[in-house]
């Protein structure tokens, strides 16, 4: 009987620590998906294509992106 609860404990450890492995690669691919890893000419690139929009949207796309417009640009190219 101790044999069995042994072996059921050692059972649980293994799934808590498959859980957390998970989590941890979740969070750290969510972290990586959000930033705004533009370079300088690319983020020159999006404030040529918003210019026609007006000049404060084309300055905005200058500076740092929205984690939204980062997850949306980052899924695309690692679709592509």
């Amino acid at each position: 009987m101790a044999i069995s609860n042994t072996q059921s404990s050692g059972s649980n450890s293994l799934i808590v620590v498959l859980i957390v492995a998970v989590i941890a690669i979740l969070a750290v691919g969510a972290v990586y998906l959000m930033q705004d890893n533009r370079s300088g000419s690319e983020r020159v690139g999006d404030a040529i294509e918003a210019a026609p929009h007006g000049l404060d949207k084309a300055a905005d796309q200058l500076g740092d992106q929205p984690p939204a417009k980062n997850v949306e640009r980052n899924l695309e190219k690692a679709t592509n």
